[in-house]
């Protein structure tokens, strides 16, 4: 794949992954207020699968978004390899 595809691919991947999260977090803010409402919690748990099958496709690619324990260390240690997910190339 040529570095230019390769970055686009990587852009489109972070900006879904931060649509997403964009909807978990409102999401969240409007169960807080209506922890009854069954159809906004089908449409959490639906949109958190789809981010957590993204996160994971997006870290097996291209490396992890968080060094907190989300996903294993692989060796060499290469956390600090790549450029960080707000940096462009």
């Amino acid at each position: 794949m040529k570095k230019t595809n390769l970055c686009t691919t990587r852009e489109a991947m972070l900006l879904e992954l931060q649509q997403l999260s964009f909807v978990l977090v409102d999401l969240n803010l409007y169960l807080d207020n209506n922890p009854n409402d069954q159809q906004a919690i089908n449409d959490f748990n639906c949109f958190f699968q789809n981010y957590w099958e993204k996160k994971s496709a997006y870290e097996m690619q291209f490396g992890p978004l968080a060094n907190f324990g989300y996903t294993p260390a692989a060796y060499p240690w290469n956390w600090i390899n790549d450029p960080w997910p707000w940096e462009k190339q």
